[in-house]
């Protein structure tokens, strides 16, 4: 095994490198009370993929596992967020705790910002110390750096973190501090991140990626990277061939790696030169690093996580990722806030011997745009029971012209009146068809999106203008192009573009203060997810959508109220699955479904 994660067969818990100093580390094997973890992992056609070990119910946490590093994303719509913890500014923690007011930046680059000294401390030798000299470097040579300049340094600035990291393990010999202070954390070494980076599966150097590796900001960080490997005060007496070897071994790129084929430890006799180690790395980076999401499911930043790398993708998985951004224990020492803990969780019943699977794509495209999207992101084509044998399907009325609002009405239904009052005239609907059936033709097809994306950047342009009406009424006729009502053509209400177009109008109707035409919105897309998701079972974007109707339902009051508490019941069915039932937003739907309890 590569990882801390034990072979499927019930084999040794423990990774089996040939530096155990460098491998993977549970916190649980602290503890005499056994590991927790219900995934094993076995090689089959694809490779190494993970099985459930034991039978798990929805909800429950599979493993879960802390950074080799992390990067926040340093402009957008999200708050300003500590380097090392993802704590945002003024937020409370999960105790109803303020941490800080503000936010502070890093004096020597001005970009990464801390919540606190004790984060800023811990992050400057996990990481931020390479980067810090790579943001410094970068403005001396382009001084009038913009944001999108910034922006596209990150993945170069996640890259310097990562090797600060593997250094700092590779010479400390121990795992980051955090997996003491977090029962049942997996945090890995070295060796599993180079298991990744020299897996066959990541590309050798091209003519294009050569250009890419030779310009003017991948010489900075190549420099940074060979100067901290041949370590402080060596520089001088070491050639540049000699730095560029102490890289190599510290990515895990050394002509002597060892791995493990059929039980026994192979030599690896594969050179590399750094360039080629860099570009598989960048490959590695982008096939398996993961986007940071927060709870009401915004990206935040990006995530190195191998152990989580080790699950395969399906367009119908079985398990969500969520990320889990608070304090822990500290080892008795006060409490600390800890990197951010990715959480592997049953989205379903899984039974044991089932394969564990996350979504790598959005699964409300279509299977075409899907394959392609992988194919393009990751080079391989999906063979899952959804693309191949088309097994998802969902229950709706025979009468088509009912689909619009009936799954969430049928819901909501079933909810307040049980299953026997839920009972329509359903036929069974291919999910692929429910999602993209048109009648239309290509280019028919083609000209409604072109007026769509017109009609959508007219509406920008009028929001940009503080021209309200303008707005609103482009985004409504964005929407009518596909529910005026034609019996030439027909295209399924369920659509991606027009679900994008919905969503669009709705945020526009609720910052103007238009809640019943909001709330009217709210209902097709809501709609439109339970369809989408139906063969996920549990989505937290559906469940956070359902938490935003019930608010809608109740401020509109009255009649409403009763829909708000069924909104309410089937939200929290939904995240405390994905969220999981103690935290705030669940708890929160708790107590609103109490309150309107009481009241009926």
């Amino acid at each position: 095994s590569i990882c801390c994660i034990p072979t499927a067969d019930g084999g040794d818990a423990e990774c089996s490198t040939i530096d155990d100093r460098h491998s993977c580390h549970n916190s649980s094997s602290d503890n005499n009370d056994g590991s927790p973890i219900k995934m094993g992992v076995k090689t089959g056609p694809h490779g190494i993929h993970a099985l459930a070990t034991e039978d798990i119910p929805a909800g429950t946490v599979i493993v879960q596992c802390l950074p080799l590093a992390q990067s926040p994303i340093i402009h957008g719509p999200a708050k300003p967020t500590c380097f090392r913890c993802f704590f945002q500014e003024g937020d409370d923690d999960l105790s109803g705790r303020r941490k800080t007011e503000t936010l502070f930046r890093c004096s020597r680059c001005q970009i990464a910002r801390y919540c606190s000294k004790e984060c800023q401390m811990s992050d400057w030798n996990e990481g931020h110390k390479l980067e810090c000299q790579f943001y410094v470097k970068q403005r001396k040579m382009q001084p009038d750096m913009s944001v999108s300049d910034e922006e596209a340094a990150m993945p170069k600035a996640l890259m310097l973190r990562t090797f600060a990291s593997l250094k700092l393990l590779r010479d400390k010999q121990s795992v980051a501090d955090d997996a003491s202070m977090i029962k049942d954390a997996v945090s890995c070494g070295p060796n599993h991140f180079a298991s990744l980076a020299v897996s066959p599966q990541h590309h050798s150097t091209t003519s294009k990626s050569t250009k890419t590796l030779n310009s003017s900001e991948m010489n900075i960080v190549k420099s940074i990277m060979m100067q901290h490997a041949i370590g402080k005060g060596k520089q001088k007496e070491s050639s540049l061939d000699e730095q560029a070897a102490a890289a190599l071994k510290i990515w895990g790129y050394d002509d002597h790696q060892h791995i493990r084929t059929n039980d026994k430890e192979t030599p690896k006799k594969k050179s590399f030169t750094l360039d080629q180690a860099l570009f598989r790395t960048d490959d590695a980076f982008k096939k398996n690093n993961f986007g940071i999401l927060d709870a009401l499911h915004s990206s935040i930043g990006e995530g190195v996580y191998p152990c989580a790398a080790l699950l395969n993708h399906s367009c119908a998985p079985n398990t969500i990722l969520r990320y889990k951004l608070d304090s822990g224990d500290n080892g008795g020492k006060g409490e600390a806030f800890h990197l951010p803990l990715l959480q592997i969780i049953a989205c379903r019943n899984i039974v044991k011997g089932e394969e564990l699977t996350h979504s790598y794509v959005d699964l409300m495209l279509s299977t075409k745009e899907r394959q392609a999207r992988l194919r393009k992101t990751h080079g391989f084509t999906c063979e899952c029971k959804r693309c191949v044998e088309r097994e998802s399907v969902i229950p709706l009325p025979q009468d088509r012209t009912l689909w619009e609002k009936w799954p969430l009405e049928h819901r909501l239904r079933v909810i307040d009146q049980g299953e026997r009052h839920g009972q329509d005239n359903l036929v069974s609907i291919d999910l692929e068809t429910a999602l993209n059936q048109c009648s239309l033709g290509e280019r028919d097809r083609a000209a409604i999106l072109d007026c769509v994306e017109l009609l959508t950047g007219k509406a920008h342009q009028s929001m940009l203008c503080d021209d309200v009406e303008e707005e609103l009424n482009c985004l409504r006729s964005a929407v009518n192009m596909w529910s005026d009502k034609d019996i030439d053509w027909w295209w399924t209400p369920f659509n991606l573009s027009l679900y994008s177009a919905r969503s669009q109008y709705f945020t526009a109707l609720l910052a103007n203060q238009e809640i019943e035409e909001a709330v009217d919105q709210l209902e097709f897309i809501v709609s439109t997810l339970i369809v989408a998701f139906s063969h996920v079972q549990n989505h937290p974007l559906l469940g956070l959508q359902l938490f935003t109707l019930g608010d809608l339902y109740a401020y509109m009051g009255g009649a409403w109220g009763r829909k708000a508490y069924l909104a309410y019941f089937y939200a929290k069915e939904i995240m405390s699955i994905t969220h999981g039932v103690d935290h705030p937003m669940v708890l929160q739907l708790v107590q609103k479904i109490a309150e309107r309890t009481i009241d009926n």
